[in-house]
């Protein structure tokens, strides 16, 4: 996008406000390079005698109250730079979150999440300065610098050229550590997101960290990380540190040769008072400061055109989800699922993580999916949820293709419970209903997942906040909640990821039944490790190593050789063996 188009996309909209604090900077400079003038002629006349009296107390007058003037305008022209930083910053934060939800999972785990915070807290925020602060400031520069030029130049154009020479040798000089600058920024916002992510994800793994007495490496990783961006933002103050003081430098040079060359000339030459000297002086003065500010917007402009490097890769790629010319689906029914010839690669692997699946699946029957660890079964639901787009041709939904099939609407249509469900740092009721205020609803469903008893028992029932990823519930709570939140939907589809791993048997059988005396029959695809949680599915797909090596049903499959069968003895066997 660029700079550039940064500021037509999300600064254009707001050029009344610009243009109203563009008129108080002129007013606001107009004004402080003027009261030099009237200080020259109370100067003049002071030095005149009693015959100045009434020019000096005027001078005075229009000093005082150019100076309360200054105030109100000045103050005026921050409001209306800063809001427009802040509305930019709000816009940018909601095209960045819009676009986070629509891309797909692959794309967004290019960063980590500590990396994706960064960019969306803090890279935004020298956005924010810069359409703001730092606007204001180049604003401010250029018509301070172009007032105050042309009133010196007005006074003496030779004492003009002795002034700005130093400041241009300056400027000079700064223009060659810019791109420096802009290097130490990058990678200071690079180490940034480093740092977040580390902080992140040892809060999210507090339990592990202290379980295993792992905080000396944590705390060691996090010293380095730490040091690392100390040491860069050293280099970048260190450049500062050159910059602020060789402009100020430069001006002082100015001073000291105008007071050199302009002292002997006031005093030959008629046509420069003392009093046309003292404003020059002052003039020079007033320099100072923007020249003073140049350093530091050299930094923000840099800083931004790194944070905006870093918010484009989220910006600007097109979310992956081809879209076709079917809007939605026939009817709101079940709808039968077919899989033809499936093969399926994650990008960037070399190898496929399903090969050749063939299925079929009729209107409101349950299929259920067993395989060993990384048969591909979690991959199989990604494929079918579009997750992941599966290659077109492939999947097939009431004789429709996946992929000609609106993704939102399709994911309206289904619900798709993970095995390591996420909780929100919100009440039980939020987390299930998601918004709503149906409370028959939750009632409902928290009998089908045997909940209703754990509700109860929590200090403020469903109205408990269950903390971080719901680290206030047990593991067989948190995918019991997750299952629920999914019976709310009442979705015609349902994927379900091993949702019964963490429960016990007893546990098992009652969610078990609540799915089959459900009078809503969902087209169902189960994904389990214990077969017990999926006899009750109309058939059952084998896979290993990411093919089909079976399909049938439970009683088929149970009564010939293979992983299922077996599988099903050592299960059973384990159970009679538990106390």
């Amino acid at each position: 996008m660029g700079l550039w188009g940064f500021a037509r996309k999300y600064m254009r909209p707001y050029l009344l406000w610009y243009a109203g604090g563009t008129a108080c900077l002129v007013a606001t400079n107009w004004m402080s390079v003027t009261i030099p003038l009237l200080l020259a002629d109370g100067v003049d006349a002071f030095a005149a005698g009693d015959d100045g009296q009434a020019i000096i107390l005027r001078s005075a007058v229009l000093v005082s109250l150019m100076g309360l003037a200054i105030i109100v305008v000045r103050s005026a022209s921050r409001v209306l730079y800063f809001t427009p930083g802040r509305l930019v910053e709000a816009q940018l934060k909601r095209d960045l979150f819009e676009r986070i939800l629509h891309q797909q999972p692959a794309f967004l785990r290019q960063w980590p999440t500590g990396d994706l915070f960064s960019r969306v807290s803090s890279d935004v925020t020298m956005l924010r300065l810069l359409g703001g602060f730092g606007v204001l400031q180049v604003v401010n520069a250029v018509v301070a610098l172009g007032l105050a030029g042309t009133q010196m130049a007005a006074i003496s154009p030779a004492l003009a050229g002795y002034v700005v020479a130093p400041i241009c040798i300056a400027l000079v000089i700064v223009q060659l550590y810019i791109r420096q600058i802009f290097v130490l920024m990058k990678r200071m916002q690079e180490q940034m997101a480093a740092l977040s992510d580390h902080v992140l994800s040892s809060y999210q793994g507090i339990a592990t960290v202290q379980g295993f007495t792992a905080e000396p490496h944590f705390e060691t990783t996090f010293d380095h990380l730490n040091r690392t961006y100390l040491s860069t933002t050293l280099d970048r103050a260190r450049i500062r540190a050159l910059l602020g003081p060789t402009l100020e430098l430069s001006a002082s040079i100015g001073v000291f040769l105008l007071l050199y060359v302009g002292g002997p000339m006031a005093v030959a030459d008629p046509d420069l008072t003392i009093g046309e000297l003292v404003a020059f002086t002052t003039l020079v003065a007033f320099v100072i400061g923007p020249l003073r500010a140049t350093s530091f917007l050299v930094s923000i402009l840099k800083q931004a055109q790194a944070a905006l490097e870093r918010i484009d890769a989220i910006l600007t790629p097109a979310p992956e989800r081809p879209e076709g010319a079917t809007p939605s689906l026939p009817s709101t029914a079940p709808p039968a699922i077919e899989v033809r010839d499936l093969s399926f690669a994650y990008p960037g692997a070399q190898t496929d993580a399903l090969q050749n699946i063939n299925l079929s699946l009729a209107p409101g029957q349950t299929l259920g999916i067993f395989g060993l660890t990384g048969s591909g079964k979690t991959t199989l639901l990604r494929v079918l949820s579009r997750l992941y787009n599966p290659p077109r041709g492939t999947v097939f939904i009431d004789g429709v293709d996946l992929l000609d099939l609106d993704l939102d609407v399709w994911r309206e249509r289904l619900t798709f419970v993970r095995q390591r469900p996420f909780l929100y740092s919100e009440s039980v009721r939020d987390n299930i209903l998601l918004g709503s205020e149906d409370d028959e609803l939750l009632t409902t469903v928290l009998h089908k997942t045997a909940l209703r008893p754990d509700i109860d028992a929590l200090p403020d029932g469903w109205d408990t906040l269950v903390g971080e990823s719901g680290v206030r519930l047990s593991g067989g709570q948190r995918q019991r909640t997750a299952l629920a939140r999914g019976f709310a939907r009442m979705s015609p589809v349902m994927l379900l990821d091993d949702v019964l791993s963490a429960v016990d048997h007893a546990t098992e059988h009652e969610l078990i039944e609540a799915m089959r005396s459900e009078a809503h029959t969902p087209t169902t695809v189960i994904v389990a490790h214990r077969i017990s949680a999926m006899l009750h599915a109309d058939k059952i797909l084998v896979l290993q190593e990411g093919k089909a090596v079976d399909v049938g049903t439970p009683a088929e499959l149970l009564s010939r050789d293979g992983i299922f069968s077996e599988t099903w003895s050592q299960q059973q066997a384990a159970v009679e063996r538990a106390p």
